[in-house]
C-alpha cells in the first residue's frame, strides 16, 4: 500500500469526516463523550484544555459544561496571530466565532500551557506511536510542546493508523480516545 503524504492523508480523512451523516457523527461523538467520562482521565486533572469542534471533528462540546459544573478549570484555545493562547473559560455561552470559524473565548485570561494537567486534543489523524497530524499550521504543536500534563488525542477510530508521517517537530500525544475506547501509545 502506498504511504500517503501528510497533505494526501489530511485531504482523505477530512473528506471522510465530512461524509458522515449528522446521525453518524452524533452517535460516534456520543460514544467518545461516554469514554471521556468513564476512562478516568478527568478524575485527577483540575486544569483541562479542551477544544470546540471544527470541520467534522468529534463533538465534545457537551463535556465543556460538565467540566465547569464539576468545579474544574476549563481552558480553550484562541488563535492570536500565528499562534494559540490558552484562555480560562468560566461560561461556555460567552464563546464567539473566532479565527477559522471556530468557537473560542471572546476574552482571554491567559493560562500557562505548562499548568495544563489534561489536554484533549483534536487532530486529523493519529498513529499508535502517538504521532498527530493536525491541520498543517503547527498551532497545536507549538502549544503541546509546553504541556506537561496528559495529552489525549480525540478522534474517530477511522482517523487512527498504525503509522502516519511524523516529523521531529510534530508533538506526540500520550493516548488516543475514540468511540472504541482509549489506548496509550506504544
Amino acid at each position: 500500500m502506498k504511504v500517503l503524504s501528510k497533505k494526501e492523508l489530511r485531504n482523505r480523512i477530512r473528506s471522510i469526516r465530512r461524509s458522515l451523516s449528522a446521525d453518524q457523527h452524533q452517535a460516534l461523538s456520543q460514544k467518545i463523550l461516554e469514554h471521556i467520562k468513564t476512562s478516568g482521565i478527568l478524575n485527577n486533572a483540575e486544569l483541562i484544555l479542551a477544544f470546540c469542534p471544527f470541520d467534522g471533528e468529534p463533538d465534545i462540546s457537551p463535556i465543556l459544561d460538565e467540566i465547569l459544573r464539576s468545579g474544574k478549570d476549563l481552558v480553550l484555545p484562541k488563535v492570536v496571530g500565528d499562534g494559540l493562547k490558552l484562555c480560562k473559560v468560566r461560561f461556555t455561552d460567552t464563546l464567539s466565532m473566532g479565527s477559522f470559524c471556530i468557537l473560542e473565548p471572546a476574552e482571554c485570561e491567559e493560562v500557562d500551557p505548562e499548568k495544563v494537567e489534561l489536554a484533549l486534543v483534536p487532530g486529523v489523524a493519529f498513529d499508535r506511536r502517538g504521532c498527530r497530524l493536525g491541520m498543517g499550521k503547527g498551532y497545536y504543536d507549538r502549544i503541546l510542546g509546553k504541556v506537561r500534563g496528559l495529552k489525549v488525542g480525540v478522534a474517530f477510530s477511522f482517523q487512527v493508523f498504525e503509522e502516519i508521517p511524523c516529523d521531529p517537530w510534530d508533538q506526540k500525544v500520550d493516548a488516543i480516545l475514540t468511540e472504541k475506547g482509549i489506548f496509550y501509545r506504544r
